[in-house]
């Protein structure tokens, strides 16, 4: 039984040519870069801030069935539109992992944010199967990688 996890949700920044923070000059004014932002929850999550592209929190899964909902909003707060290069999630036989757009459409590898521009994210972990072993740890956190378009 999973009674308590503690999770961090880590996303990676892939860029190749210019970073970010040196766009505050050419554009005279100071951008934030690609960022999380606008984090809802549910109730079993106990939400302990966002910091750029990490989203801190503990969740509880007591009982087979219980499941958790993270949304927040990918932010391209740059001068450049970016894609998902990468995404992984876990695969475990014990635990399911959706990541998706809010409206639940699966999100692509490709998919592009233009600059100034948001998309609201949905990830759900859910306790599917009883699990069997005794010492069993289990990672719930999930990478997204952006590369800007040239």
């Amino acid at each position: 039984m999973v009674k308590y996890m503690n999770v961090i949700v880590i996303g990676a920044l892939l860029l190749f040519g210019v970073l970010f923070d040196s766009f505050s000059v050419e554009n005279q004014k100071s951008l934030k870069g690609i960022y999380y932002d606008h984090v809802t929850y549910s109730d079993n999550v106990h939400f302990q801030g966002v910091d750029g592209l990490s989203i801190n929190y503990t969740a509880d899964l007591t009982h087979l069935g219980d499941s958790y909902e993270i949304s927040f909003d990918v932010i391209n707060d740059t001068s450049v539109d970016i894609e998902i290069s990468d995404y992984i999630i876990h695969d475990d036989p014990y635990i399911d992992y959706q990541l998706s757009y809010d409206d639940g459409k699966e999100i692509q590898l490709g998919d592009v944010i233009k600059k100034g521009e948001s998309k609201k994210l949905k990830y759900i972990v859910s306790y599917k199967n009883p699990i069997l072993e005794d010492s069993y740890q289990f990672d719930s956190s999930f990478q997204i990688s952006y590369e800007q378009l040239v």
